[in-house]
């Protein structure tokens, strides 16, 4: 089942991606913009909550699925002046988290002694 998530998630991510890389050259209206913006945001902030459970620290959890449950809800809440940069924040915050902050494993390194 877990797999099967997956993939369907990956082929999400993929119709999303040639979406808006065709728009560049076929350049469709607003509306199909808007929908694509709403799915790619709304995709990379299911990914953030999932992404949520593989850390053991608390605090990291809680900024996953803030940023996450933001991501999603700012594509149904009207315009607002600081939504832009909230979403920004909200999308860069995980990423460097995971980037500086690897998960740690429990397996210990083979040295020669």
């Amino acid at each position: 089942m877990k797999k099967l998530l997956n993939n369907i998630f990956l082929v999400l991510v993929g119709i999303v991606l040639v979406g808006k890389i065709s728009n560049w050259f076929l350049h469709y209206s607003d509306e199909t913009n808007h929908i694509m913006n709403v799915g790619m945001f709304t995709l990379l902030g299911i990914s953030y909550l999932v992404g949520a459970f593989v850390w053991n620290k608390k605090l990291i959890k809680v900024v996953f699925i803030i940023c996450g449950i933001y991501l999603i809800g700012m594509n149904f809440v009207g315009d607002f002046g600081l939504k832009s940069i909230i979403g920004i924040v909200c999308i860069f915050t995980p990423m460097l988290i995971s980037h500086f902050l690897p998960k740690k494993t429990d397996e210990k390194e083979l040295t020669k002694e």
